[in-house]
């Protein structure tokens, strides 16, 4: 091959490398990254284009089965003794019939003021696999900013439960959120891997609880959850 065409040829491929240069850069940043696997708990990040922040991912597997992971999850006055700096949590009243919202206070990590959000919580099952998502979305117009908190401009949050058995479940926790105001990025970083480690370890002991192990007791306490509990379908023990 003459030199003209030798140089003609790489004009081609670096062109085409400029060209397509963009897209792998999104697409890599759109890849999980494993943060950690520790004790059976994997935990990964991600930077999407356009957020501040990352978006975490936890996954684990428990030894129970899923109805007793859902009500551990639906017991939401509980869920500040183990979702990792939540303060309080609770139901408040939506502005439509059958919509069901959440308020969440979470403290703040020095020198970060604490935060609350107020999100909607839908929960859906796929018929043919049984997986049941949880997925929480911050909402505005609900409910007065509260005194001494900063709100959340925005949160995402999904669990999703698959059944791998009648006695064990594998949980997946996926996040992210704008918590407003200024952050330090350090505090941030710990924080994205800090919060699904933390909270899925203290679930998969909470979970265990005399309490979530007959679960019928819990929904026969709460009108809403035991509508929950009777639309949703379990494996068979």
């Amino acid at each position: 091959m003459t030199r003209p065409a030798i140089f003609s040829l790489w004009k081609q491929v670096l062109l085409t490398v400029a060209l397509l240069f963009p897209l792998w850069a999104k697409a890599d940043q759109s890849v999980w990254t494993l943060a950690g696997d520790d004790q059976g708990i994997a935990i990964y990040t991600r930077k999407l284009p356009g957020n501040t922040y990352k978006d975490f991912k936890g996954m684990m597997q428990i030894d129970a089965p899923m109805k007793q992971v859902v009500a551990t999850l639906a017991d939401v006055t509980t869920m500040h003794e183990w979702f990792f700096l939540l303060r309080e949590a609770r139901f408040i009243a939506g502005p439509k019939p059958g919509e069901t919202f959440v308020y969440m206070a979470i403290n703040g990590i020095w020198p970060v003021s604490a935060r609350d959000v107020v999100a909607q919580v839908t929960v859906r099952q796929d018929p043919n696999t049984h997986v049941i998502h949880v997925d929480v979305q911050s909402r505005g117009g609900v409910l007065p900013p509260q005194a001494g908190y900063v709100r959340m401009p925005r949160m995402i949050s999904s669990w999703t439960l698959r059944p791998l058995s009648p006695t064990k479940t594998a949980i997946e926790l996926e996040g992210h959120g704008d918590p407003g105001g200024m952050i330090p990025m350090s505090l941030a970083n710990m924080v994205v891997t800090t919060v699904p480690r933390q909270s899925m370890e203290k679930m998969r002991a909470y979970v265990m609880r005399a309490n979530y192990t007959d679960p019928e007791q819990l929904y026969a306490r709460s009108p809403p959850l035991r509508d929950l509990g009777k639309r949703l379908v379990f494996p068979e023990s």
